[in-house]
């Protein structure tokens, strides 16, 4: 909450409980816009973030949480197969960016928004990866929610399986 301050050469501003003290120059320092394919199945090695993305592709969702510890804590994303248009890409955050947060019951929410509701520092929100598909539709915030429209609706169906680590 609450603006940051400004002191010489120092901005403060607080984050949940936390009070963050940083260079007054560290908010100038831009972050360039990135863009990659990622292929099903198919590993992309982020610098910018940095991490690494994967897909690949899963019989059912049971299957897909039973070989990985982590969907629950927002490493890994489970989506419908076959629920987005065309290819998939990975790409940052620009100006205006939409999404529908699951659990939010498909409505539309800016990405900005939903990035402070989950106390997401600024700093690093422009590192965040961003599945998208063909349309620019967010499928994926990695590491933080599914796009609502991509949730799996039947556990028999196959699935997408999408890693971040």
């Amino acid at each position: 909450g609450g603006p940051p301050v400004d002191g010489p050469g120092v901005r403060m501003s607080r984050h949940g409980d936390a009070v963050i003290l940083s260079p007054r120059r560290a908010r100038t320092v831009e972050v360039n816009l990135f863009r990659y394919p990622l292929s099903i199945p198919g590993e992309l090695t982020l610098t910018e973030a940095p991490c690494v993305l994967s897909a690949e592709w899963a019989a059912s969702a049971g299957l897909a949480d039973a070989d990985s510890a982590v969907v629950r804590n927002g490493g890994t994303a489970v989506l419908r197969a076959g629920g987005w248009d065309g290819s998939l890409a990975v790409r940052n955050r620009r100006p205006g960016d939409r999404f529908q947060p699951l659990g939010l019951g498909g409505r539309n929410k800016k990405l900005q928004d939903y990035f402070v509701d989950r106390k997401v520092a600024r700093e690093p929100r422009d590192r965040v990866p961003l599945v998208v598909d063909e349309r620019d539709r967010i499928l994926w915030v990695a590491g933080h929610g599914i796009g609502h429209e991509f949730r799996v609706t039947d556990p028999a169906q196959p699935v997408l399986v999408l890693r971040l680590r």
